[in-house]
């Protein structure tokens, strides 16, 4: 879909690269500007599988890597030539860090003017906290998403998953779409700005909504929802399910399937908001009738009453099943140091194309660095041997040898 852009990443760990992945899956040439030393997220310390990280592997498939020193001035003028044959840059910086090395947006439009620039930090340009630092963590509590994730009474909790950084990095995608979009209809070149912390201000939604309209302010509701009841998990005599009748007609189905239609009719628990007025009184019966049987006995019977209803899958089975396999959802690369890497595919199908390919493998430090100099450059042989001679660029040891 995307195949006739070229987009250029300046992007680390996975904030700064899992949107450009996404880009790279719908078919544009993404082309990775790493520093001599690579991606912090190539460190095989953190969620390592063999000499790499798998948090490289999973948010740096399809690229392409070119080894640059941005700070050298034929490195920075080898990467303003790549602005040039262009269509949009993706940055992760702090604000002002593309301006110290002379690579602000009125430089990069000056070179081409066309491009359109995403421009990723914790707080934006705008604002007294400008320049802190800002992680995953550290966003997902100053936006209030921890104050909101736990067990009610228990301590503040994190996302499971780095939310803060992979909703940025979607945001960062949608933008970068956005401005190819707007300058094929004749905008011209944009400048777009995705802060992390703006955009887990977005990701509250109804939540936001909520406080700034009635000043509610809710408490952690562990697995269960602050508006519906019952949703949430329950205890089973094996496993722990979930059960989500949010429409009555589902609630009085359950109530069926659990042999206890009166509660459906109970004057406690007619509607939901009754329910949720009354859940103290509710939930505990509820979870002493589920606990009689076994978790699997108790889904059939839901699925069978066409209940919402589903297990607490551990990794395993959430990754390892008869669905996973009907939609083609794990795909392979070779990786070296590695050796075969399955990752989980994008979930966008083209159902008019048919197809969903399998992944490029995530590049090597500089792996495309000659390629790129060459064939999108135009660069001579010579210069070519110049700035990796001078350290402007940087090949693999191999290829270097080999030159």
């Amino acid at each position: 879909m995307l195949e006739a852009y070229r987009i250029l990443e300046l992007g680390q760990v996975i904030a700064g690269t899992a949107g450009g992945a996404i880009l790279a899956d719908f078919g544009a040439d993404l082309i990775k500007v790493e520093s001599p030393a690579g991606d912090l997220g190539r460190n095989p310390s953190i969620a390592g599988l063999g000499e790499v990280s798998s948090l490289f592997l999973t948010y740096n498939r399809g690229k392409r890597s070119i080894a640059l020193d941005l700070k050298h001035p034929e490195g920075r003028e080898v990467f303003l030539d790549l602005v040039a044959e262009s269509d949009a840059l993706m940055a992760n910086f702090r604000p002002g860090a593309l301006d110290r090395l002379g690579l602000g947006f009125e430089t990069l439009r000056s070179r081409n003017p066309g491009i359109v620039l995403v421009d990723s930090s914790g707080y934006g340009e705008a604002g007294p906290w400008r320049d802190r630092p800002a992680f995953d963590l550290v966003e997902q509590a100053v936006s209030g998403h921890m104050s909101i994730t736990g067990e009610p009474g228990r301590p503040p909790a994190r996302h499971g998953i780095p939310t803060a950084d992979i909703s940025t990095a979607l945001y960062c995608a949608l933008a970068c779409m956005a401005g190819l979009l707007g300058r094929a209809r004749g905008g011209g070149a944009a400048h777009l700005e995705v802060p992390m912390f703006d955009v887990q201000l977005a990701m509250l939604g109804y939540i936001a909504t909520m406080y700034l309209n009635r000043g509610d302010i809710p408490e952690p509701p562990g697995s269960a929802h602050e508006y519906m009841v019952p949703y949430q998990a329950f205890p089973t005599a094996t496993i722990p399910i979930v059960l989500s009748p949010r429409e009555e007609r589902f609630w009085k189905k359950m109530c069926e399937v659990m042999g206890i239609p009166g509660v459906a009719e109970d004057p406690r628990f007619r509607t939901n908001d009754l329910r949720s007025k009354n859940r103290a009184a509710l939930l505990p019966h509820l979870e002493e009738i589920l606990r009689r049987r076994p978790g699997e006995e108790w889904l059939e019977r839901f699925e069978e009453a066409g209940v919402p209803a589903a297990p607490v899958n551990p990794l395993d089975r959430a990754l390892e099943n008869e669905q996973v396999e009907a939609r083609g959802l794990i795909r392979r690369f070779e990786y070296p140091g590695a050796g075969p890497v399955r990752v989980v595919g994008n979930p966008v199908l083209d159902r008019v194309a048919g197809r969903n390919p399998d992944p490029r493998p995530a590049p090597l430090l500089g792996g495309e660095t000659e390629a790129i100099l060459r064939e999108v450059l135009g660069y001579p042989e010579e210069r070519i041997r110049s700035l990796l001679a001078s350290g402007a660029a940087r090949a693999p040891a191999s290829a270097v040898r080999e030159g």
